[in-house]
């Protein structure tokens, strides 16, 4: 994972939504390198159900960014795993409530 980079999620839940990951069709395991959105910043995510800080992610899921945005990342499994032990992995992080002010990434603020 990261060094500090912290990681925020919108709405107060990592269950994994099905376009979330990408199963392999041979072993019906969830594939590493997709998976739940997080964002490094939490600004803006209070119109979406307000900002949650991860904490406590457990080393079979790994945090990778994603996409354009650079504050865009996904907690995926590290290795192939089944569907209920991703939810399992997901479900063991815990979801801090972050109050909406400032850059969380930025220890100025």
């Amino acid at each position: 994972m990261m060094g500090t980079i912290k990681f925020f999620r919108v709405g107060g839940s990592l269950a994994p939504r099905p376009n979330d990951i990408k199963i392999d069709p041979r072993t019906g395991l969830v594939r590493p390198g997709r998976g739940v959105s997080v964002q490094s910043v939490p600004d803006g995510l209070e119109r979406f159900g307000g900002a949650f800080e991860l904490s406590d992610i457990l080393p079979s899921l790994t945090v990778v960014q994603t996409g354009r945005n650079p504050n865009h990342y996904e907690v995926c499994p590290a290795n192939p795993m089944t569907p209920a032990d991703y939810s399992d992995a997901l479900a063991s992080t815990h979801l801090i409530p972050t109050p909406p002010s400032g850059d969380a990434n930025d220890p100025s603020t």
